[in-house]
């Protein structure tokens, strides 16, 4: 059990709330570690069009993000019970940098490193996914394109729509031959 140095801080309960912070930053950071391997394998897979793929690590990151949710509520809780033990007066909750200078050796240095790598990781996190978000845009945006063109070369309308392209629609006929 984790000891607390100052003042209000220092009443009963107090360590293992700290211990159980340090236990729920590091499940954070293990789930937002998950998460960046996900994102690399949805990468992959949209560079090859694997859409099954793409669905199910999607489902995968789902899971990952609901154990996300439900972790940061409890450190949002966990903070809240540290931050008006040892400073009933503060107005937010305190920054974990904060709570680890209210703790002895070593619980402040794993803290402090465990606050440091889950920003680092949340950070690569939220580059990979704008890069991931980007590529998949343009796969949309590109099979958009083979399904327009498709339709209209089977359009026998061949009508304009307001934007100057061919409209597909509603007028779009073709046959296939089930004998042959």
């Amino acid at each position: 059990m984790t000891t607390v140095e100052r003042g209000p801080a220092s009443q009963a309960g107090a360590g293992d709330e700290v211990d159980q912070l340090e236990c729920t930053l590091r499940a954070l950071l293990q789930e937002h570690q998950h998460l960046l391997g996900f994102i690399e394998q949805k990468r992959e897979a949209i560079r090859t069009a694997d859409i099954q793929r793409i669905t199910s690590i999607c489902e995968q990151e789902n899971t990952i993000v609901q154990r996300l949710t439900e972790l940061e509520k409890r450190r949002i809780e966990l903070v809240g019970l540290i931050t008006e033990r040892s400073e009933p007066e503060a107005k937010r909750p305190l920054p974990v940098a904060a709570i680890a200078e209210t703790v002895n050796e070593p619980a402040r240095t794993r803290l402090l490193a465990l606050g440091e790598q889950l920003r680092s990781t949340m950070g690569e996190v939220r580059r990979a996914s704008s890069v991931v978000r980007a590529a998949a845009e343009a796969l949309d945006r590109h099979l958009a394109g083979i399904m327009h063109t498709v339709q209209s070369a089977l359009s026998r309308a061949r009508v304009y729509g307001s934007r100057g392209r061919l409209a597909a629609g509603a007028q779009t006929h073709f046959s296939v031959d089930l004998e042959t």
